[in-house]
């Protein structure tokens, strides 16, 4: 009897499991789950110092379900929705929060476009709406349940906010790592990119200016800071929130004053003015930065000196693009042109700066809080295109000379 043999046969290898699993789901799924988990920690990290306040205020008396409404609420409000609450609207966006979600929104499409392989701008566009649609679902649903009856979120206001936050922060992190974009923008956006370039050394002037000024006024006005803090007796917990306040509001006061230094001023409350060239102030809110609102002492000449900052911001600006190798062949009248388009850039920033940074806060004396977007605007696009055009002819006229 003759024995075969036989070589045990090979298995084959198992398939090469993909390098993540929401590379083998749908875009839609995808999205929504991004959505869902990028919600929940901005709901998290949002909520945490909610909980810590109310764990430390032995005296507010709400029970664990109100504080969770409450940073419901106050995470909407991160995201532009305004609150309706007795008497008014508290529509003012503290701009430190409103970077929390962006910047984890960022992260998070940006991390699904390179697990995905985004390829073009089409296909982040198709992303970035898959997680902000999703995303803005989740936001009414947060606002359905952190109403109260005395405190609610418009229902159009919780999705179009959340909505518009979801599409700039998922646009900006699926578009990171595609070279297709970073290709099209170095052909195609080269004078944009110049222009954009100068308009941000004028804004990163104006707002450092904005930041000492702000910075030099509260040191000098921190006693009265000291005493609005604790002019309501707010304990440890009502400390510990107008702390978590007064930070968040730290980029809207920056925006409050660049709004100084370019002439135009700010308002805390109707029928009030805060500017170089102008003050009437009444009764603030007992918010301790509010201690840092310049007196209405303030002389002409230091107000024209304020004015320096937004044009030393405009000459940089106008050296920047000069200096730009697209325009070395240029002649000296398109220089100065493209040196003054950036005034208009600039400006439109600062319009957008100015609108998301103030609001109403509550009653009627009280709904015309911060800059007027349109008075910023104009005045930042003059001061900073016509030193920017000149600057820029100067330093064409040296070179070439």
């Amino acid at each position: 009897m003759t024995e075969t043999l036989q070589r045990p046969s090979r298995s084959s290898p198992p398939a090469r499991r993909s390098r993540s699993t929401g590379a083998t789901r749908g875009l839609p799924a995808d999205g929504a789950l991004t959505a869902i988990r990028t919600a929940l920690l901005g709901l998290l990290l949002l909520a945490a110092p909610v909980l810590l306040v109310w764990v430390a205020d032995d005296r507010a008396g709400a029970s664990a379900t109100e504080a969770l409404r409450a940073a419901g609420q106050l995470w909407l409000v991160a995201h532009t929705a305004p609150l309706e609450v007795p008497g008014g609207t508290v529509g003012l966006t503290p701009l430190g929060l409103l970077v929390v979600p962006l910047l984890l929104l960022v992260r998070a499409a940006s991390r699904r476009s390179q697990v995905r392989r985004v390829a073009s701008v089409g296909e982040a566009g198709r992303l970035a709406l898959a997680i902000a649609v999703p995303y803005a679902v989740f936001a009414l649903l947060v606002g359905a349940a952190s109403a109260t009856d005395d405190v609610r979120t418009p229902l159009l206001s919780s999705l179009s906010g959340p909505l518009l936050v979801g599409l700039v922060g998922a646009c900006a992190g699926a578009l990171r790592p595609s070279r297709l974009w970073r290709a099209a923008w170095l052909r195609v956006w080269a004078r944009g990119r110049r222009l954009l370039r100068a308009a941000l050394l004028a804004s990163a002037v104006l707002a450092g200016g904005g930041a000492l000024l702000v910075g030099a006024s509260l040191a000098l006005h921190l006693p009265q800071a000291a005493d609005l803090a604790a002019a309501g007796d707010p304990g440890v917990g009502g400390g510990l929130a107008l702390l978590v306040l007064g930070v968040a509001l730290v980029p809207n006061a920056v925006v409050w004053g660049a709004a100084w230094l370019a002439g135009p001023g700010f308002a805390v409350g109707v029928g009030t003015a805060v500017g170089p060239f102008g003050h009437e102030l009444g009764a603030v809110p007992a918010v301790p930065l509010l201690a840092a609102l310049p007196g209405s002492d303030v002389a002409t000449w230091v107000g024209l000196l304020a004015l320096l900052v937004p044009v030393v911001g405009g000459a940089l600006a106008g050296r920047s693009v000069e200096r730009d190798p697209g325009l070395a062949e240029a002649g000296s009248a398109r220089t100065a042109l493209e040196a003054a388009a950036a005034g208009p850039v600039c400006g439109v920033l600062w319009f957008v700066l100015s609108w998301i940074s103030g609001g109403p806060l509550g009653g009627q004396r009280l709904l015309d809080v911060g800059p007027s977007p349109w008075a910023l605007g104009l005045a930042v696009t003059g001061l900073v295109a016509v030193p920017a055009a000149l600057a820029a002819l100067v330093a064409r006229g040296r070179r070439l000379g």
